[in-house]
Formats: C-alpha cells, sequence, structure tokens
C-alpha cells in the first residue's frame, strides 16, 4: 500500500506576494518537520515557491512540480477559502456550493494518480496549498466513515492517505505541535 502525505505549504514572508519564499517562522518548522519526516520515494509540489521550498526543507529534496497541485479555484472559490475556520466549515462549505464539491471531486484523482507513481510499501511527500487540501480530505474521510475535526489545516499540516490498488483505504490527520 502506498502512502500519500499531502501537506499544506509553511508561512511565507509576505501574503500578498505569490512568489514569497518562507518565513523565518516557516522554515523552522520545516525543520522540526524534516526531523521525524520517514524516507519518501517521490517529493512533489504545486509551482509556487512556499510550495516547492516547504517540500525541499521537509525532505531534503524535490523530485517534481505538479501544477494539478495548484490548480485555478477562480475568483469566488479563493474569497470563500479565507473565511473557513473549521473542517466543518469547509464541509459545509461542500454542501451548500456544488462547486466546491466538484472541486473536491476533481482534486481527488490527481491525489490517486501521485500516489500510485510509487511502489505499493513507499511514501510520497506533496506539498499544495489551503483548501486544496481541506477539501478532497472531507470528502475521502467521509467515504471511509473516519472523522477529521478541528481547525482547517493550517501551515504544514495536511493528511496522510494510504492507497491500495489506487483507492484510498485510511486518512489520518497530520497536525503540527
Amino acid at each position: 500500500m502506498s502512502v500519500l502525505e499531502i501537506r499544506r505549504h509553511a508561512e511565507r514572508v509576505n501574503r500578498a506576494d505569490d512568489q514569497s519564499a518562507l518565513s523565518v517562522a516557516g522554515r523552522a518548522m520545516c525543520e522540526r518537520l524534516a526531523k521525524d519526516a520517514p524516507t519518501y520515494s517521490l517529493v512533489v509540489s504545486s509551482p509556487l515557491p512556499r510550495a516547492k521550498e516547504t517540500a525541499e526543507r521537509i525532505a531534503g529534496r524535490l523530485d517534481g512540480v505538479d501544477p494539478a497541485l495548484l490548480p485555478d479555484l477562480g475568483g469566488a472559490a479563493a474569497k470563500m477559502f479565507g473565511e473557513m475556520r473549521t473542517l466543518a466549515d469547509w464541509a459545509r462549505l461542500m454542501r451548500d456550493d456544488e462547486s466546491a464539491r466538484r472541486f473536491a471531486d476533481e482534486q481527488l484523482p490527481t491525489w490517486t494518480r501521485i500516489a500510485a507513481r510509487v511502489g505499493d510499501r513507499d511514501r510520497v511527500l506533496a506539498v499544495s496549498h489551503g483548501g486544496i487540501v481541506d477539501l478532497p480530505a472531507i470528502v475521502i474521510a467521509a467515504h471511509l466513515g473516519a472523522k477529521l475535526d478541528g481547525a482547517s489545516f493550517g501551515y504544514g499540516e495536511g493528511v496522510r492517505v494510504t492507497y491500495a490498488k489506487n483507492a484510498p483505504v485510511k486518512i489520518e490527520e497530520l497536525r503540527v505541535r
């Protein structure tokens, strides 16, 4: 069974600048995560610098960039994302807004495709962005009858999804302490 760890990038210096590098606090968080990180067979990120730098600092390398980890959300969806404080808010958004549910459903094949790039006993680190991690994670958890709870995934946080025969069979929250 392959395992996909998909995390939100670490804190960046300038939230108004999409090309901004990680902040001092973001780099320190990555160093802490790297100390306990397993060996990854594949390390990928979205094309944005903060995601690439997060992946490199946690895993010690970056094997590739996957544009599917940064889908075009459109202006309305991007505005909604800033208002989501809890995973329950994300779940409610998907119940109330068909486009949010469609987005989550469209992202799931990307996760499966990335996990399928490695062998059955291998691990993948993928670094993406808020919302892009939260929504699909909630769909997988609901499908598996698992519960994800608490705050929206913050910097460095996300989920670990175990796949068997290209289907998720287990999901676990990855929180930063």
